[in-house]
């Protein structure tokens, strides 16, 4: 279990200043462009990585990765989306609980067995996702309902690609990884194509525009160093993931993952100065004290 925490938690820590330096850069560029240099970064690092971690090609890995892909670049676009137009630090926590809902759900329909400490470290763990966001403050930091359509649909579509995931065999190394962000980039590259072609022709391209005004101080070549790290430390999250869930419970990765939030708060307070609660505080802790549970379950 030691390996699945470990491997856990460090693509949630991954994934969360992924998204906190990918969010930042949505803020600056156009949300597709900032996602496919993302995308295009990690794709880079995957194919590096292919011939070194290596794994067994079958049609089911191609289609788990496929598919995921698919999800995943629908949730990540929405998601950073949802982080361009509120507070990142309300909307984050949100958004990694309805993501792990999902996982959690079918684990437990599916029959993945699971002992009573690690059950009681997922409860624990989903306290620590709530606590993690902050009450909203009158006037300022409200979720409008585009915000939270998006964010419901972000949660959803991102548990279900972990799902799509599971399903790769266990011998098949990083090659679900690697299809999921070629599938994924595939359709950034459309989608970005479809803007350039029909900008302010298609009301459904609104959607894609984050209803936030330009970070004036951010200057756009800081803005596209983060979009690629942001793509470095994605790419390095999934190979995390797909190891993780080859060795380990749907449920405990999906919910180790999940803790991503602890960070992306953490930056936002560090560099973007938004003021943590004493309940984050306390959610931090609770996220540990669940991450030492499921160590010892």
């Amino acid at each position: 279990m030691l390996l699945i925490v470990a491997l856990g938690l460090g693509a949630a820590v991954l994934y969360g200043a992924s998204d906190f330096f990918g969010a930042s850069a949505a803020r600056r560029h156009h949300l597709i462009n900032a996602t496919t240099l993302n995308y295009a970064v990690a794709m880079v690092l995957l194919i590096v990585a292919l011939p070194i971690l290596g794994g067994t090609w079958s049609a089911t890995a191609n289609w788990a990765g496929s598919v995921a892909g698919a999800l995943a670049v629908l949730g990540l676009i929405s998601f950073y989306g949802v982080l361009a137009i509120g507070p990142m630090s309300l909307l984050s926590p949100l958004i990694a609980l309805v993501q792990s809902a999902v996982p959690v759900a079918v684990a437990a329909f599916t029959g993945q067995g699971l002992n009573l400490t690690a059950w009681i470290a997922i409860a624990i763990a989903v306290v620590a996702i709530l606590l993690l966001s902050p009450p909203p403050k009158l006037g300022r930091d409200h979720v409008s309902l585009r915000g939270a359509g998006l964010a419901i649909f972000s949660g959803l579509t991102l548990g279900a690609s972990l799902v799509a995931l599971d399903f790769a065999p266990e011998n098949s190394g990083v090659i679900p990884a690697f299809w999921e962000i070629a599938v994924g980039l595939v359709i950034l590259l459309l989608l970005l194509l479809a803007v350039r072609l029909f900008r302010g022709r298609a009301a459904w391209m609104s959607l894609l525009e984050p209803e936030v005004e330009t970070a004036s101080g951010l200057s756009s070549r800081r803005a596209w160093i983060e979009a690629a790290a942001a793509g470095l430390l994605a790419g390095v999250a999934n190979i995390f993931v797909v190891t993780g869930l080859h060795v380990g419970n749907l449920a405990v990765i999906a919910v180790l993952i999940a803790l991503y939030p602890v960070l992306t708060v953490i930056l936002a307070a560090t560099v973007l100065k938004e003021r943590m609660t004493p309940l984050q505080f306390v959610g931090i802790g609770l996220a540990i004290g669940a991450s030492l549970l499921f160590t010892a379950s």
